[in-house]
């Protein structure tokens, strides 16, 4: 059971929205937050991130029993029925809302919704079967993570709020389609629209090239757009873009689908390290 219910909600992807919830919670107050309020926000907006997985897989079942990477899943698997699962989402989605609107605030629980539905509706049945920008425009639901903290600790969404939500929305193209770059031949058996099976890995290079310069710009740029950002996240945030821009540069010079595999990885360690940096340097 227990890993059927990982297969579900792709904890691991789950881990990293967590982690961008936490800059928006210790941003939010001059304070520390309680571990009543982090422990209760932290466990609304798994359960909601959960609940918009299994939508996901319900919705995709029957392309994800074609690839290679996704046909072990539960559903094309036979472990659990499509109708099973639709049940489930929807219980865990109303109990992950009224968890957060109960305990934390009405603004959290609909932030954290809003990330369900933007990623159910928009991208999952929109965009995703239609155009090659799905994850640009569809990525906005992976943003949500920092307005979600940002509401929890404070009930608003100040302007530090959006530059983190700006600073996700860049990163997750290049994110997406360096692992497009890897999966592209399942992406062409399941008829799926992603960038390098429309346009050409070349194409989606240098575009991961030019997504990692502007994720790069904000990250750096949030030090001077809030005023507790200090010396350890300057540094950080230095470092960690030198080496994030070399290795989106050597993926534009040898175009490789590992070395696209490796970036895709390393990538979700930058934007974990980056919220750590944050909430460090915001308690120092």
């Amino acid at each position: 059971m227990f890993k059927v219910w990982n297969q579900l909600t792709k904890p691991r992807v789950t881990i990293l929205v967590l982690a961008t919830v936490f800059p928006g919670l210790y941003l939010g107050t001059e304070g520390t937050p309680s571990l009543s309020l982090t422990l209760i926000t932290m466990l609304g907006t798994y359960l909601m991130s959960s609940a918009s997985f299994i939508f996901n897989q319900y919705i995709e079942w029957e392309k994800d029993a074609v690839m290679y990477r996704t046909k072990k899943r539960p559903i094309p698997e036979g472990v659990i029925t499509p109708k099973a699962a639709l049940f489930l989402g929807t219980v865990i989605m109303l109990l992950a809302f009224g968890i957060l609107h109960y305990y934390v605030n009405l603004l959290t629980a609909i932030c954290a919704w809003a990330a369900l539905l933007l990623y159910v509706f928009l991208y999952t049945l929109w965009l995703k079967p239609r155009t090659e920008q799905n994850v640009v425009i569809g990525g906005i639901s992976g943003c949500i993570g920092p307005l979600i903290g940002y509401a929890a600790i404070s009930n608003s969404l100040p302007l530090p709020a959006w530059i983190l939500f700006l600073m996700i929305f860049l990163w997750t193209p290049a994110h997406f389609w360096a692992l497009a770059i890897f999966l592209k031949k399942d992406y062409e058996f399941a008829g799926i629209p992603m960038m390098p099976v429309v346009s050409g890995v070349d194409k989606t290079v240098k575009q991961i090239f030019l997504y990692s310069i502007a994720y790069s710009i904000t990250v750096l740029g949030f030090y001077f757009a809030e005023d507790r950002m200090g010396m350890i996240y300057l540094v950080s945030a230095i470092l960690l873009t030198i080496v994030f821009l070399s290795f989106a540069y050597k993926l534009l010079q040898i175009k490789e689908a590992v070395f696209a595999k490796k970036f895709f990885f390393f990538s979700i360690l930058h934007l974990f390290l980056v919220s750590i940096a944050i909430v460090v340097d915001s308690r120092i």
